[in-house]
């Protein structure tokens, strides 16, 4: 019995083996046919060579980069290329459809490299390869010119020319930078509206501002990146009733760190104390208890602790300055009969523009309501006299020739010149001649080559320089200090649609001479029609 278990058991494991056995020949023996039912697909090569995949790059340079592409068996045009950058917070980009990269980087200065995306597709089957590049941007704008543009009188954009002329002394012709269309750069897309002023305040590291305002909006960016960040009613402590919302202008108080803005001729004010950002109310007039005001004009006058800002208010024909509170405007005690004019009571003008003249004496140009009359008010006021003569010079300019059609105007505050400007030419005058004033011109515009002026002003800024016709040097050229010796002009060309900025030199001061050799005036071409112009001081104050 036990023997035919046992017998049983040892048949049954035979069986086991023998099924085995005949599985592994019949394997043995099958012509595997496998390696012609697929075909091994080829990889798309992408080499960099001995590059790096980490790059720095100053914002809005050329970064290029020349990988060698290829897929073994596929033609080049069955290749293609996507180049996209992506960052923190910075949408997914598109920069290039070119094997080889070579575009100017936009994007933002920012703590965290960016992205460049490379995507090499093969258009036979659909099969794509991917490479990284980590780029690391720094900020390139610096202290210079902003300019702001338009070129179809709806949207403006802003650019900063960085030069010897705007920016600091170790800057050569050579060194010239023209950083074009910044802010549709970073942005993606035209400022909404025409610019009609600017201001560039850099107080500390957490109170870094450029404003601009159009007729009906007010933008507020940072001056070294220019992407977009708050605008109307965001910078106000107090939200502004939209009717009252039209911006009139913005000035700029260096010394104390103000910026006021005119909206609707009420001045509101911004104090950057402890990295202030926002506006909070509007200057009360001095007899608030009785009458309002209305501000058409806004300037700035004096040194360091003397300096003022001044307002004409044309609903009460007067010029204020600003409370030592700075909360409010202040009037001038009431005229003696031996004043030039009445601050208090200049009648019916309205003033066209404010500077500062030599000695600080602010210098208002008035124009007549009715007519053609046009004057020159000289005023000195002192915080700590009597100021019953404030009206110190009055000059009529009526028989000025062109000065009906003046586009801007200029003063000196080291010497007595002053300048005005009309599409044509630049004329001057010296304000310490006594009589009738008489009006030389300096400057005739070549109008085939740069069109009409359309704006002046003088360069103030330290550290800039200007080159100036030297028969002593060897060069026939030499450098020299550009502050308060640098007239700025812009210009347009209606017929090609360019704008420019042009710099000439001031040669001599009281005769108000002007550099005659065209070929050493700084020029900045390539812009729309020109609206505002300011200076980027990146120094802060």
């Amino acid at each position: 019995m036990m023997f035919n278990v046992i017998k049983k058991e040892i048949m049954k494991k035979l069986s086991i083996f023998f099924l085995l056995f005949m599985t592994i020949v019949a394997t043995s023996c099958y012509d595997d046919k496998s390696s012609t039912d697929f075909e091994v697909v080829k990889p798309i090569v992408i080499d960099f060579g001995d590059a790096s995949t980490s790059v720095n790059v100053f914002q809005f340079d050329t970064l290029k980069i020349s990988p060698i592409i290829y897929k073994n068996g596929v033609k080049d045009e069955n290749l293609t290329y996507e180049w996209k950058i992506q960052g923190d917070k910075y949408p997914e980009t598109v920069l290039s459809h070119k094997m080889t990269f070579s575009e100017p980087i936009s994007v933002v200065p920012n703590s965290k490299a960016y992205n460049l995306i490379l995507t090499v597709t093969d258009k036979t089957t659909g099969i794509q390869e991917f490479a990284r590049i980590s780029v690391s941007v720094q900020a390139s704008l610096g202290t210079g010119l902003f300019v702001a543009d338009t070129r179809d009188e709806q949207t403006s954009d802003i650019s900063l020319i960085m030069s010897m002329n705007f920016s600091t002394r170790n800057f050569t012709d050579k060194d010239t930078r023209i950083f074009r269309n910044v802010y549709s750069s970073v942005n993606q897309h035209l400022l909404d509206g025409v610019v009609t002023g600017m201001s560039s305040l850099i107080r500390s590291g957490d109170c870094r501002t450029l404003t601009f305002v159009t007729a009906d909006d007010v933008y507020r960016v940072d001056p070294y990146e220019l992407v977009d960040k708050e605008k109307n009613n965001d910078i106000f402590v107090f939200p502004i009733d939209e009717s009252e919302f039209v911006p009139k202008g913005i000035l700029l108080w260096n010394y104390k760190g103000l910026e006021l803005l005119n909206l609707d001729g009420h001045v509101y004010r911004r104090t950057t104390n402890w990295g202030n950002l926002t506006y909070d109310f509007y200057l009360l007039p001095p007899d608030f208890d009785e009458r309002d005001y209305y501000v058409t004009m806004m300037g700035v006058c004096g040194s360091y602790y003397n300096e003022l800002p001044y307002v004409f208010d044309k609903k009460n024909q007067r010029i204020l300055t600003v409370s030592s509170w700075y909360d409010s405007f202040q009037q001038f005690p009431k005229q003696s009969s031996g004043a030039a004019f009445d601050v208090n009571n200049i009648g019916a003008y309205d003033a066209i523009w404010m500077g500062e003249g030599e000695n600080s004496q602010l210098l208002t140009v008035f124009k007549a309501e009715q007519g053609n009359e046009r004057w020159l008010g000289m005023m000195k006021y002192d915080p700590y006299g009597s100021n019953e003569k404030v009206g110190v010079g009055k000059f009529d300019l009526s028989h000025c020739p062109g000065i009906s059609e003046a586009v801007g105007f200029a003063s000196s505050p080291v010497s007595p010149d002053f300048y005005y400007a009309t599409k044509d030419q630049i004329y001057t005058f010296s304000l310490g001649n006594a009589g009738e004033v008489v009006a030389e011109s300096r400057y005739a515009v070549d109008k085939e080559r740069d069109g009409d002026i359309t704006s002046m002003r003088l360069w103030r800024e330290e550290y800039s320089r200007m080159n100036v016709s030297n028969s002593s040097s060897s060069t026939g050229v030499s450098t020299q200090s550009a502050q308060n010796r640098l007239l700025v002009i812009t210009t347009y060309k209606e017929s090609t649609g360019e704008g420019k900025v042009i710099t000439i030199p001031i040669t001599q001061l009281r005769s108000g001479t002007l550099e005659p050799n065209r070929d050493v005036h700084g020029r900045y071409e390539g812009f729309g029609r020109i609206t505002s112009v300011t200076y980027n001081n990146t120094s802060g104050y």
